[in-house]
C-alpha cells in the first residue's frame, strides 16, 4: 500500500480488517497511520520525490513474498507512477491493467472532459490551458465567477499550489492568468452548486473496463466550503430515485469513452438553478472516503484485492445496498465551520448536532484508536497555538506601546 493520510489508513484497515496482510508504505513522518495497529509499517520517506527509487525498492521488496502483491496507490502521483513502470513492475507485483496513456487521459482534467464530452456526459464550462488571447475570447463569452484547478492532483507544472481557487469576476481572471500563466491549469464557470450539491459515484472496474458495483456520496459540507474536499458527508446521497440512476447511467456512460481498472471516485455537479449534473473529477484509485463507503457495507479495497488475484466478481451486487451513516473528517470540517459560522451560514449548536450524527469518521476508529488519538492530539496543538497567538495579539494592541501618538511637528 502506497500510503496517503485519510485515504491509506482507510484503504489499509478495510484489507487489514478482512484478513489481508497489508504493509503501509509510509511516505511523510506525521502520518497518523504510523500509529496503526494494522499493517506492516515501511518507512519510505526518502522516497516520496525520487520516482526510480521507489520503483527499485518496490521491486526488492516484493521479491520478499513467495507471490507477487498486490499493490494499491492512494495518490494520483502513484497511481501514475505504477502505470508508467507497469512493465518493470508487473512480474513482481499485481498492478490494476491500465496504460500510463490511458490513466493520464482520465486524470488530467483537459482530456477527461473531452472523453466525457464523446460519451455525451455534460462537463461545467471551462478551458484547459489556454494562452492569453484565448482566455481573452473564451471569457468574454462565458462571464464569471471563475473557479480555476490544476489538471490533476500534484501536477508540478501548474503555478496554482491549492486544489482550487475561486476569481470574481473576467478582469481578476486575466490578471492571475497574466502575473501566473496558464500551464497545466483548469478554468471553469462556478455553477450554482456548492455544499450539499456535490455527489459522487464509488465503485470498481474489472481487467475488462466493466464496472462491478457503484454506490453514491454527497458531500454536506466540503473544505474550504463550496469548492474542496469532503468535510462531512453521507452514503447513500439521498437523492431521488430517478437523480441517483441518471448519476449511475452518465457514470457507465462515460466509461464507454475510456477504458479503466481498479477503484474510482466520480464527482459530480448539481446545478441549482436546473437540477442538471455535471461531471467534474474523477479519482482513479481509492479516494478520501473510503472508508465511510467500507463502514456502510461496501468494502471497495477487499473487492479489488479479490479481483486482482483472480476470484471472479460473478456474484457481485452491481447495486448494493448500503447502510446509511454520515462521516466527518473533524480537524478539516472545523476549519470549514468556522468560515460557515462567520457568514451565518451555520450556527454552532446545528453544527454540533450534524457532528453528534456522525457514525463514521476519518482516523478515529474503535477498534484501531491510535490513530484517531493522534489526529485529536494535532487538532488540539493547533486550537492552542491559536488562542495563544490571538491572546498574545490582543495583549500588544492593548500595551502602552501600541498606542499612536499624534505627530506634532515637534523633536
Amino acid at each position: 500500500m502506497l500510503c496517503q493520510t485519510v485515504t491509506g489508513i482507510a484503504t489499509v484497515r478495510a484489507l487489514a480488517q478482512s484478513g489481508v496482510e497489508v504493509h503501509a508504505c509510509v511516505f511523510r513522518r506525521n502520518d497518523p497511520v504510523r500509529y496503526s495497529r494494522y499493517a506492516v509499517k515501511v518507512p519510505c520517506y526518502d522516497l516520496l520525490d525520487d520516482e526510480p527509487a521507489l520503483v527499485r525498492f518496490l521491486i526488492a521488496y516484493a521479491g520478499k513474498f513467495k507471490s507477487r502483491p498486490v499493490v494499491f496507490p492512494t495518490g494520483d502521483a502513484h497511481a501514475l507512477l505504477l502505470a508508467k513502470h507497469a512493465a518493470e513492475l508487473a512480474p513482481h507485483c499485481r498492478l490494476w491493467q491500465l496504460s500510463h496513456a490511458e490513466l493520464g487521459r482520465i486524470v488530467n482534467k483537459d482530456s477527461l472532459y473531452a472523453a466525457a464530452r464523446e460519451a455525451g456526459v455534460p462537463t461545467v464550462p471551462g478551458i484547459a490551458a489556454p494562452t492569453f488571447e484565448e482566455l481573452l475570447e473564451w471569457s468574454q463569452q462565458n462571464p464569471g465567477p471563475y473557479i480555476l484547478k490544476p489538471s490533476y492532483e500534484g501536477v508540478g507544472s501548474c503555478k496554482l499550489r491549492t486544489k482550487n481557487l475561486v476569481v470574481a469576476g473576467r478582469e481578476q481572471l486575466l490578471s492571475y492568468v497574466g502575473a501566473h500563466g496558464a500551464q497545466s491549469l483548469v478554468v471553469q464557470r462556478v455553477l450554482r452548486g456548492g455544499d450539499g450539491n456535490i455527489f459522487d459515484c464509488y465503485g470498481l472496474c474489472d481487467r475488462g473496463g466493466r464496472v462491478v458495483t457503484l454506490a453514491s456520496h454527497r458531500r454536506i459540507r466540503q473544505h474550504p466550503p463550496d469548492f474542496g474536499a469532503t468535510g462531512f458527508g453521507e452514503i447513500p446521497a439521498r437523492l431521488p430515485r430517478r437523480d441517483e440512476e441518471i448519476l449511475f447511467a452518465a457514470t457507465e456512460r462515460l466509461f464507454k469513452s475510456v477504458r479503466y481498472h481498479g477503484i474510482f471516485g466520480i464527482e459530480w455537479l448539481r446545478d441549482q438553478a436546473t437540477g442538471r449534473f455535471y461531471l467534474i473529477d474523477f479519482n482513479a484509485r481509492p479516494f478520501l472516503t473510503i472508508g465511510h463507503l467500507r463502514d456502510c457495507g461496501v468494502n471497495l479495497p477487499l473487492l479489488a484485492y479479490r479481483e486482482l488475484t483472480g476470484h471472479s466478481m460473478a456474484d457481485t451486487d452491481p447495486r448494493p445496498a448500503v447502510r446509511s451513516k454520515r462521516w466527518i473528517y473533524i480537524s478539516k470540517d472545523i476549519e470549514s465551520f468556522r468560515v460557515l459560522r462567520h457568514t451565518r451560514r451555520i450556527g454552532t449548536a446545528g453544527w454540533l448536532a450534524s457532528v453528534a450524527g456522525c457514525r463514521s469518521f476519518a482516523y478515529c476508529s474503535w477498534d484501531d484508536p491510535m490513530p484517531g488519538v493522534y489526529s485529536l492530539l494535532q487538532i488540539l496543538g493547533h486550537a492552542w497555538r491559536f488562542l495563544f497567538q490571538s491572546r498574545k495579539s490582543r495583549r500588544a494592541r492593548h500595551s502602552p506601546e501600541a498606542a499612536v501618538v499624534a505627530p506634532t511637528g515637534q523633536p
